[in-house]
């Protein structure tokens, strides 16, 4: 039996929280609909095993080797509006340069965001002078990795000298003092900031945040770019600019990447820096990008991937060859494909039928505890959510209110069922194990269906379900865990809107995924396909 709204609120004042009806209501509505959730953490079996020690979870990352990146394969012609790497060979060939490619890329933005409500900063001057130094080094021979390479930025990562709003009310009234690990990463290999891009609040909130509202699919204006890296899928789909930086706490990357036809990383957890980021979850959050081809995702992950000693989760290790060759591929079911679109059914087999053509062979494997991963995940993302928001919880009324639900979720979890949770994850880890004994990469629908409708509802076969009970039903597995995960856009829907593809690899292998990718993507075009909304016409096989 779930606590009355007085008691919940009489909990709170216990713990220093002072809550008004609404908000008190709130978490009386959030605790009952997680009662579900807590029934199913503390029903699984926990054996007294030091295996499954919560502090196993995140050395069974750092045991892991990387796989090394390849050289990105040619993408091929298809999308007029070129990617990184043909504006990279653009530049080399003097074809263009730097300054007018960042000036087309703001105001294409400009016009994208009109329509689709997707940034929330423009950077000019910053990116002006920026590629002014790009043309020089061009000039004089001496350019960098991404050299002169707009890109857009999630309003949760620090850029220098620009507020961070994480789209609140509540925050960005002053300028970062110093740019996020990444960003600055991608500046010193020559890469150009270009916006700030819209994100739900705090990168947990719903599709109407309060300061900034809904960013627009540009593939239909009715439908959410999907969340929370809202605003940096939807420029990157606008082809605004050639890539963009999200946050994934739950999918967040991925999904906008999926709903918005692009290929989209949640690299392995450690492996690229959170420094300067607003942190949402310890254990769950990454930061990763967002393209238009797996090629180009390549080539950008090289350059953020790497140690950086301000995040505790980050380590060297060293590089180790893997052959490749005779991928293994596993395609599980069961709760990744119970509640699933029969579209999106189709483009997964198409993407495994393109891999075996190429050489890969499929072999069976199943993944029991995936669909206990969704209600447990969230589970301890609210309870990290609320630990870090407590600070703010006299302005909570400010706040969204999928936000406010949220934390209260996480504020009535017991210690007992969020340190449960850890423990389920070193669980879900070891099934991971057996997997990936026997296969070298898993394939799941990236998510059940297309893109949700803006007033918070999806259709799967023809039947209506919340956005939530959908969203993130493959996508937390790899947020859990840590693994790396990769939207690939496998075609589009009978409602026009795109479906997607998930590509989860061990820990490190972002390599697998990539590769996988790219040798799907150079057999199809789905990857080209552009939204008539935005850009005016639709392209590529």
């Amino acid at each position: 039996m779930s606590p009355t709204s007085e008691e919940l609120r009489a909990q709170a004042s216990r713990l220093g929280y002072v809550l008004d009806d609404e908000v008190a209501e709130a978490m009386h509505t959030a605790v009952t609909a997680a009662e579900p959730r807590i029934a199913a953490l503390r029903d699984r079996p926990a054996p007294f095993d030091l295996g499954a020690d919560p502090a196993h979870g995140d050395a069974w990352l750092r045991r892991r080797d990387r796989v090394p990146l390849d050289e990105p394969v040619a993408d091929g012609p298809g999308d007029d509006v070129p990617g990184v790497g043909d504006l990279l060979a653009a530049y080399a060939a003097g074809t263009t340069t730097p300054e007018r490619v960042v000036a087309d890329s703001l105001a294409a933005l400009r016009a994208a965001h009109e329509t689709l409500n997707c940034t929330i900063a423009f950077l000019d001057d910053r990116a002006a002078a920026a590629a002014a130094e790009s043309a020089r080094r061009w000039a004089n021979g001496t350019p960098r990795a991404l050299e002169g390479v707009p890109f857009g930025v999630k309003d949760v990562i620090d850029v220098a000298g620009v507020p961070t709003t994480a789209g609140s009310f509540c925050h960005g009234d002053t300028p970062a003092t110093e740019s996020a690990e990444v960003v600055r990463r991608l500046e010193a290999a020559g890469a150009i900031p270009v916006s700030k891009d819209a994100t739900t609040e705090f990168a947990v909130g719903g599709p109407h945040p309060p300061r900034f509202g809904p960013v627009a699919n540009p593939w239909r204006l009715d439908r959410w770019a999907g969340g929370s890296s809202t605003g940096s899928a939807a420029a990157v789909a606008a082809r605004a600019v050639p890539f963009a930086l999200g946050t994934d706490v739950g999918g967040s990357t991925r999904l906008p990447s999926a709903w918005c036809g692009l290929t989209g990383l949640k690299p392995t957890a450690g492996a690229v820096s959170r420094a300067g980021v607003v942190p949402l979850s310890w254990t769950a959050e990454t930061v990763g990008p967002i393209a238009r081809s797996a090629a180009d995702l390549t080539r950008v992950f090289a350059v953020l991937a790497g140690a950086d000693p301000r995040d505790p989760r980050q380590e060297p290790r060293p590089d180790a060859p893997r052959d490749l060759r005779g991928l293994r591929i596993a395609v599980p079911g069961g709760a990744f494909t119970e509640l699933c679109d029969a579209d999106v059914r189709a483009g997964v087999d198409g993407l495994v039928a393109e891999l075996v053509a190429a050489g890969a062979e499929v072999v069976e494997a199943e993944i029991p505890g995936a669909a206990e991963a969704l209600p447990i995940g969230y589970g301890l993302v609210f309870t990290e959510a609320a630990a870090l928001h407590r600070i703010d919880r006299d302005r909570w009324d400010r706040y969204d209110p999928v936000v406010v639900r949220r934390i209260s979720q996480g504020i009535t979890t017991p210690a007992v069922d969020y340190l449960r949770a850890l423990q389920f994850r070193v669980e879900l880890q070891r099934e991971l194990d057996a997997v990936f004994a026997r296969a070298d990469l898993v394939v799941v629908p990236t998510c059940p269906s297309t893109a949700p409708r803006l007033d918070g509802t999806v259709v799967v076969d023809g039947v209506e379900y919340p956005l939530y009970a959908a969203q993130s039903r493959s996508t937390m597995l790899g947020n859990l865990t840590g693994v790396p995960g990769l939207a690939v856009p496998t075609g589009v829907a009978a409602d026009g809107c795109p479906v997607s593809a998930q590509l989860i690899a061990p820990p490190h292998a972002e390599a697998v995924a990539l590769r996988a990718a790219q040798t799907f993507q150079s057999r199809t075009g789905h990857h080209r396909r552009r939204p008539t909304v935005v850009t005016g016409k639709t392209s590529g096989r």
